[in-house]
């Protein structure tokens, strides 16, 4: 994914929280497009592998892999019929 940019779902966070994440979204495209490093701590991946801080809160692997296991699996109805 060389091309492509995460953000993060805002809904329901505060007006500063927003604020920084705009802030830093803003920082990440300005090194991006000025050839400047991006820091470690807004680093998931580079390069096609996990980097910076993502290195550490992520783990390697297809993302959809697992989905086709978890289907096997029925999950009880907490409420029950009326």
């Amino acid at each position: 994914m060389p091309h492509h940019g995460m953000t993060p779902h805002i809904s329901g966070t505060s007006l500063s929280a927003q604020a920084r994440y705009a802030a830093g979204t803003r920082e990440i495209l300005e090194c991006f497009f000025e050839g400047r490093p991006i820091r470690d701590e807004y680093l998931i991946v580079q390069g096609g592998k996990l980097a910076g801080t993502g290195a550490h809160s992520y783990s390697e692997g297809d993302a959809t892999g697992g989905s086709e296991e978890a289907a096997r699996y029925e999950m009880p109805n907490p409420i029950p019929a009326q």
